[in-house]
């Protein structure tokens, strides 16, 4: 009698999954891996193994299901690498430099290995811890409708926040919080979107990265197009904070046709005092609270410096009912100061594993 040999995961395969349940934010992952009819746990650990462990069976009773399930599951990366969780620059710059740095890019691209999709990019954690940080590689080119999008990978320090139980180091129990900190080497995937007069660069923030590694990330992609362009390069950025309080009041257009919440503010009261507000509740917002409707009646406004706001998902694809959330992370001294002092020069981007997300919030800003 022969027996059946045992369904095993391929390498590429086992790599797709790692990549989902542990590269992007876990409230994005799980929606996910539930709307493909994946067994879910407690944590990532415990939902990765279930994960595996229903992709192993699913592999050895339906095959063509399995790829199927595979091959969404990389649809999403994708997505998830070229959109998700980016800082958002926009430049303008000249065109004929544009059309230059088009051709050579295209040109550097065409003679490079093309990969089959984004996710045979990703990196295991010898291969990211083996590589020097901060040095952009072209991993992805195209061209559509006059508009060119360039992919670089590249190997990052971040630093890792957690907070502990204050319950677990007895010595500090009469603190509020403990954070431990420690610096993990990750892959990160920043993008260029050459359109008309326009640079758009997006910097992958992987979630958690702080205004002064966005900016150094950023430097280093712009380093790149000196590199490609010459000395010459020329660009003004766009200054992100005019938008916020259009944003806020939402009677003009494009914000008065479009639907959503606000959950992050900032702002300086009448008595010269900062206040900071977030909410959780997706379904919330903070417009809608009684602390804001009368501090804006008593005093005709208030000075917002920066906002946060959630919009409904559209994916047919997976059923997902949850938000994407956009940013724009203005500063006190940006309100102080005005024009004069430095411009908020990007916006926030959260939760997109696509195009069309991507899109969604884009069509607030740019």
């Amino acid at each position: 009698m022969i027996g059946h040999t045992p369904a095993v995961l391929s390498d590429s395969e086992l790599k797709s999954v790692l990549t989902l349940t542990e590269r992007l934010s876990w409230n994005v992952a799980r929606p996910i891996v539930g709307s493909l009819g994946l067994p879910t746990g407690k944590g990532r650990e415990a939902t990765t193994d279930k994960v595996v462990e229903a992709l192993l069976e699913l592999k050895k009773i339906d095959p063509n299901k399995f790829n199927t399930t595979i091959g969404t599951i990389n649809d999403v990366l994708d997505g998830q690498i070229m959109f998700g969780e980016k800082a958002l620059f926009s430049l303008t710059v000249d065109k004929l430099i544009i059309d230059d740095l088009k051709s050579k890019f295209l040109t550097k691209w065409n003679a490079n290995k093309k990969p089959n999709s984004l996710s045979e990019t990703l990196l295991d954690e010898a291969q990211v811890n083996s590589l020097v940080k901060n040095k952009p590689e072209l991993v992805f080119h195209s061209s559509h409708n006059n508009i060119s999008i360039v992919l670089f990978s590249s190997i990052r320090e971040q630093v890792i926040r957690e907070k502990i139980p204050t319950q677990a180091l007895p010595q500090f129990n009469n603190y509020d919080e403990i954070i431990a900190k420690r610096k993990e080497k990750k892959q990160c995937y920043d993008v260029c979107i050459f359109s008309g007069d326009k640079i758009h660069i997006l910097i992958d923030t992987a979630g958690n990265a702080i205004g002064e590694s966005i900016l150094f990330s950023k430097g280093n992609i712009v380093s790149e197009l000196y590199l490609e362009y010459g000395s010459n390069f020329k660009a003004n950025e766009k200054d992100f904070y005019p938008l916020i309080e259009p944003i806020f009041n939402q009677n003009s257009l494009p914000y008065s046709n479009l639907d959503y919440k606000v959950f992050d503010l900032s702002f300086l009261t009448n008595e010269g005092t900062t206040h900071k507000e977030k909410k959780n509740t997706a379904n919330k917002d903070l417009r809608d609270d009684i602390f804001n409707k009368e501090g804006i009646k008593a005093v005709g406004n208030i000075g917002l410096y920066r906002i946060g706001i959630r919009v409904e998902r559209n994916n047919p694809q997976l059923q997902l009912a949850d938000n994407l959330e956009l940013i724009i992370p203005g500063t006190l001294r940006r309100h102080l100061g005005g024009s004069s002092t430095s411009p908020v020069s990007y916006a926030l981007l959260s939760k997109c594993i696509c195009k069309d997300d991507f899109e969604t919030l884009t069509k607030l800003i740019l």
